[in-house]
């Protein structure tokens, strides 16, 4: 079992490693957390956005009739039938959204063919300042300034491609729409995510190692629904989702010093799994044992792209105001991974996390 704060807990809490050759030993103290939010690192700021964010969705519908050539006209006509109360003209301006993709002229699904639709040419972020880390040590045009760290160099490209649609838009208090309803909708069913902490004095400064794992069981929570501290969870052994890396605290914060890659498994309804490589972490270690801070990398935007164009139209609909337009802007913010024709095949990111502190023992252990 590993221990969760404080000091104290029995000898099976801690796990020992022998140093040397010799009969010496050091006891390891671990503490372990259940990440309770995870979100895109958004910074959202008055103009951000040049000329304001991206139209909502029933301005752009009415962009994409355009784009497919009807006429002013026709496109008012569509528009009332797609609000409208007779359900077979809603269904055929739903269609014809759902099918505005184009290959050798014929209708295709927009949200599987992306690249058949036209670039409604959405706008990302234009403003100066991001949460994130500096994953590629240089400080070019391109990047942002971390405003809590005042670091220069910041790659999130992921917020400037999302950033200027509203569902996006949040700050280190105020939640992303998108994000509360999409692990909102998750948290509850999907196995906890892991992390465990291990180091000579956790109270003190000094080298650790930071394990990811995912959970057998589901987060649990209090009446107020929030996670409930010091529940036991025990790890997934499938070793997709166990990652170990190297870090360290410093005056309260962790952060890894080791930027390998980590991949934890998610729900196949949404997001299927969350891969990052040069994956970096910044945790400040509250009072109460909680963590709370940002992990960040490069991800696959095709991972992205899936996760949001699974929902089709509905998510659309509600929450996405252009889908293909989304495909559009990974596509041109991607900043690693060429491929072989030049085509970034992944988008430097960051994620805001907040973890409560648990217990965490082996899959084969009863709880």
């Amino acid at each position: 079992m590993t221990k969760s704060h404080g000091k104290g807990l029995p000898a099976l809490a801690l796990a020992a490693v022998m140093i040397g050759a010799g009969s010496s030993a050091h006891a390891l103290e671990s503490r372990s957390y259940a990440i309770e939010w995870f979100s895109l690192g958004s910074y959202s700021q008055d103009g951000d956005c040049v000329g304001g964010v991206n139209p909502p969705t029933r301005e752009q519908y009415a962009k994409s009739f355009e784009l497919l050539g009807y006429s002013p006209a026709d496109v008012k006509k569509l528009m009332d039938d797609y609000a409208g109360e007779d359900d077979i003209a809603a269904a055929n301006a739903r269609d014809k959204l759902r099918m505005r993709g184009r290959i050798d002229g014929q209708p295709v699904n927009a949200f599987v063919h992306p690249w058949a639709v036209t670039d409604p040419k959405l706008k990302g972020v234009s403003g100066p300042y991001s949460f994130g880390f500096n994953l590629d040590n240089k400080a070019g045009a391109g990047s942002f300034t971390e405003p809590m760290t005042k670091e220069k160099g910041i790659d999130n490209q992921l917020f400037r491609a999302l950033g200027c649609i509203e569902q996006f838009r949040g700050t280190f208090n105020f939640r992303p729409t998108f994000w509360d309803f999409i692990w909102g909708s998750m948290k509850e069913t999907i196995p906890a995510w892991l992390m465990t902490v291990s180091g000579e004095d956790l109270d003190k400064d000094g080298p650790v190692t930071v394990t990811f794992d995912r959970a057998v069981e589901q987060l649990v929570f209090g009446p107020g629904g929030d996670v409930t501290a010091d529940t036991t969870y025990r790890a997934d052994p499938d070793p997709r989702s166990h990652h170990v890396l190297k870090g360290e605290i410093e005056n309260k914060q962790l952060t890894i010093t080791e930027h390998g890659d980590v991949q934890l498994l998610l729900d196949t309804l949404s997001f299927t799994e969350f891969r990052l490589s040069n994956t970096h972490l910044r945790m400040a270690i509250e009072p109460g044992g909680r963590l709370n801070g940002f992990i960040g990398g490069y991800q696959p935007w095709g991972d992205i792209y899936f996760g949001i164009a699974q929902g089709g139209l509905a998510y659309e609909g509600m929450i996405i105001n252009d889908i293909p337009g989304v495909y559009y802007l990974l596509k041109r913010y991607a900043d690693a991974g060429p491929d072989k024709d030049g085509q970034n095949q992944a988008i430097s990111a960051a994620y805001r996390i907040e973890a409560v502190p648990v217990f965490v023992v082996p899959a084969d252990r009863a709880k």
